[in-house]
Formats: structure tokens, sequence, C-alpha cells
């Protein structure tokens, strides 16, 4: 069984094609980082995996199942994307709190993804007041709090110090060490080596194959779609 399967994959927002044709097979406990430039439609792919769109044709399974916005298909998935799910008049633990509770999780669990995640300082802080950085950390603790076997990270890095980076890396390390699924987008060649078992180019709509992240060649992908170097 695959964890991810997308076939013949086409996604048009009116009328204009993003995807034309994708095809994308991920193996539970594979982390697959799939690099292409800004537009290219890596966001849309990542929406329509984790049942928050559906595709003008072909079709989306997890886990064996079609990826549809059912409770058994999101309990086995967590997503960070660019747009915040946090209520900016809570504080951060009552954020997560309020999610814990969404899955039938005990309040305590908040106070551990906190911990787990060196997050403690922001406890008290209402989201309205944090750095984009800051809320891309507690975004994370949120995706994380029912241990999915899924994780989808969209461009996952962004805004984040150094420190905050790390703590990042050694989390997904983390997750990959006990089998769960991770599959991220970047324009980084660089986070997918630090990161990925495997990954994947979006050019043209279409995915090229799975390949080690170090035989990708930096010069040609420069030239595909500019520096993957920040």
């Amino acid at each position: 069984m695959w964890a991810v399967e997308v076939a013949g994959v086409a996604k048009s927002f009116d009328h204009r094609p993003v995807l034309r044709g994708a095809d994308l097979r991920v193996e539970a406990g594979q982390t697959v980082a799939i690099l292409g430039a800004n537009g290219s439609g890596k966001t849309t792919l990542l929406r329509l995996v984790g049942t928050l769109s559906v595709p003008t044709r072909g079709t989306v399974s997890v886990f064996g199942r079609a990826a549809a916005p059912t409770p058994e298909i999101r309990r086995r998935i967590g997503f960070v994307s660019h747009e915040s799910l946090l209520y900016d008049s809570l504080t951060v633990a009552e954020n997560l709190r309020f999610f814990a509770g969404l899955y039938g999780l005990p309040r305590h669990r908040a106070s551990s993804i906190l911990d787990r995640m060196a997050l403690q300082a922001l406890a008290g802080r209402r989201a309205r007041v944090l750095s984009r950085g800051q809320r891309q950390q507690v975004n994370l603790a949120r995706a994380l709090l029912h241990d999915p076997d899924l994780l989808i990270l969209d461009e996952p890095f962004t805004g984040l110090d150094l420190d905050a980076a790390a703590r990042l890396t050694a989390t997904l390390r983390d997750r990959a060490t006990r089998d769960r699924t991770i599959l991220l987008t970047t324009h980084d060649l660089a986070e997918a080596r630090a990161l990925a078992t495997g990954a994947v180019v979006l050019l043209d709509g279409r995915l090229g194959p799975i390949t080690p992240p170090g035989d990708l060649d930096e010069t040609a992908l420069a030239a595909l779609f500019g520096d993957t170097r920040r």
C-alpha cells in the first residue's frame, strides 16, 4: 500500500491548468521533497493530497483510500500550509487545547507538544502577536498533536530563524525514524538533501521520478526554475 498515490492528476483554476497529469507514489515511512519554482503548483498538489481540494481530473489516494475530507482520513494527516489555522484571539496554549479537543485528545497533550518543541515561552501569548516564524512553529505543533501518519509541509522553513530551523529539522528526522511519512515542498535543494530520502521535480505541471536528493544536478535545476539555494 502506498502512503500517497497521485495518478494522472490535472488541476485547473478558471480554465488555467496548474497540474497537467501529475503522477506520484510515496511509500509509507518515506520523506519526499517536491522541488519547484514559485507558482509551479506545489501548494496545489499538497492541498489535493491533504483533502483540501479535489482534482479536475485523475485520482488522489492516501493509505489506499480516496483522499476525501472524512474524519478517518483527516486523523491520519497533519498539514502545515501558508495559511494559519490559529485563532488570533486565543493564546497559543488555548489554540492547541482546542485542536486537541477536536481530535478527542486530553488537554495535557497541548502542554506536552509545547515542551517537546521548546515553545512553552509562547504558551500565554495570543496568536495575533506572534511573528511569522513563531506562528509557523505553533502551526507545526498543531499538526503534530495527533501524531499523524502523514505530515504535509508547504515550504516549512519559511520565516524560521536558525534555532527554529534546527528544531524543525530534528523533529522531522525523529518522525522519519518512527516510520512516519513526510511530504514537503521546497525550492531549496539544500533543504531537500538535509531531510528527504527522495526528491521529485515539479515542472510544467508534471512530476518527474523520485530520485535520491544527492543525485539531483543543482546547475540543471537552476536552469529550470532559478537558483535553488537561498
